[in-house]
């Protein structure tokens, strides 16, 4: 009774803040809509694109903007300054992905700036992982080991949301997903910043959604929202992995068990990016090397479903993952549920591979028919306006004219 008297002002505080993000958002995103349109910072489409006209695609102006509040107003939970880390993590980012929604910038600088961002908050104790619990049988983890583990699953997952950013709702209700995942987690174990954090990032996205699934007011979030997500997913993944024994008895899992727990968090995003590395490396392609291969992709290409129907059945798999993973913990034990998490990613992955190459070689195909036919018609056009005397038939019918004079 007393543990639930502890969180419900906190969840209370949650619930206000969830609702005060949606609303934030949804007054910033029109009044960026105006602004990109009239300044005509529009994303054009280009042949990988999954649209057809030029939209507006700053919308993690607006992430930024409610996430870097939300900090200053939920300062009072943040017992382990967390915040003053954040806020220069958040900046660099939000710079960076700026620039490259502008500017499309190096792989290299974005890669350099995710870096500087990350190491921001892996320096802060707090975020040290120093052991597994027995996973794998590992326990006690060096210092330096643990940051350079969580430097390289930060910069994984940061990559992996910008990566899946393809189609409309995609990146956000996946964000949802694994936010909520974590408001649950960091509320049971009474880490109260970190839940209010992840349910203000509930909100912002849920006020983003609608928008960006809008036929007339669509707005992309672009790699400013995308890196944001994938950072603020990072940095509640490492703060997972960090808790402390006290924190992981109040969970109803076990702490041997986080890993897993996490990972069905973040399974499709992640999932995905091993995915289309893995196919480019064995095609003899360089990994960064951009294609329609991605899950989203395949999905709509074989399968000529809607944006919404794919992101709805892509963030349906990524709650089922949670609640599997869930059940697997409960009625085996870890390395059992691990064996058969393994067996059935690579039973996904070889079957998506197998899929991969006939949609793209179809999708080629169509586009390489379309280019000809409007290529044709350009140049009948063309003769059309010009009389271009050279045109076959316009010559025979000036023989006949000639003739009959």
């Amino acid at each position: 009774m007393n543990y639930l008297s502890n969180m419900s002002y906190p969840l209370i505080h949650g619930i206000i803040a969830f609702v005060l993000s949606v609303l934030a958002t949804a007054y910033l995103v029109p009044k960026i809509i105006r602004i990109v349109r009239f300044k005509k910072l529009m994303d054009d489409p280009n042949e990988r694109s999954s649209h057809s006209e030029a939209t507006p695609s700053l919308g993690g102006m607006a992430f930024f903007i409610v996430l870097i509040l939300s900090l200053y107003f939920n300062h009072q939970y943040d017992t382990y300054g967390v915040a003053i880390s954040m806020y220069p993590a958040l900046t660099i980012l939000f710079f960076l992905g700026l620039k490259d929604d502008l500017v499309v910038l190096a792989p290299v600088t974005k890669l350099i700036g995710q870096t500087i961002a990350s190491l921001f908050i892996l320096m802060n104790p707090k975020f040290g992982i120093s052991s597994f619990h027995g996973f794998l049988g590992i326990d006690q983890i060096n210092e330096w080991v643990g940051i350079a583990f969580g430097l390289f699953i930060m910069l994984a997952i940061i990559n992996a949301f910008n990566l899946i950013d393809g189609i409309d709702g995609l990146a956000s209700s996946i964000g949802i997903v694994a936010f909520s995942g974590f408001a649950v987690v960091f509320f049971f174990a009474e880490r109260y910043f970190f839940g209010l954090t992840s349910l203000v990032m509930v909100g912002i996205l849920t006020g983003f959604l609608f928008f960006n699934l809008s036929t007339r007011n669509k707005i992309f979030m672009g790699d400013t929202g995308s890196m944001l997500i994938g950072f603020m997913v990072g940095v509640m993944s490492m703060r997972f992995l960090a808790l402390d024994l006290p924190s992981l008895s109040k969970l109803p899992f076990n702490a041997v068990d986080v890993p897993i727990v996490l990972a069905s968090f973040i399974i499709i995003p992640m999932f995905d990016s091993v995915r289309v590395f893995t196919i480019r490396v064995m095609e003899g392609r360089n990994p960064f090397s951009a294609d329609r291969n991605h899950l989203h992709h395949v999905l709509i290409d074989a399968y000529k479903i809607s944006h919404r129907k794919a992101s709805f059945y892509i963030a349906s798999v990524n709650i089922a993952c949670v609640l599997i993973f869930s059940l697997l913990l409960k009625l085996t034990n870890t390395y059992i549920a691990s064996s058969i998490i393994l067996v059935f990613s690579a039973l996904a992955v070889f079957f998506l591979y197998k899929i991969s190459p006939n949609v793209v070689k179809r999708k080629v195909i169509s586009r390489t028919i379309k280019k000809r036919h409007q290529r044709r018609l350009k140049q009948q056009k063309k003769q059309k306006q010009q009389g271009n005397p050279l045109s076959p038939i316009r010559r025979v019918y000036s023989l006949r004219g000639h003739l009959q004079k």
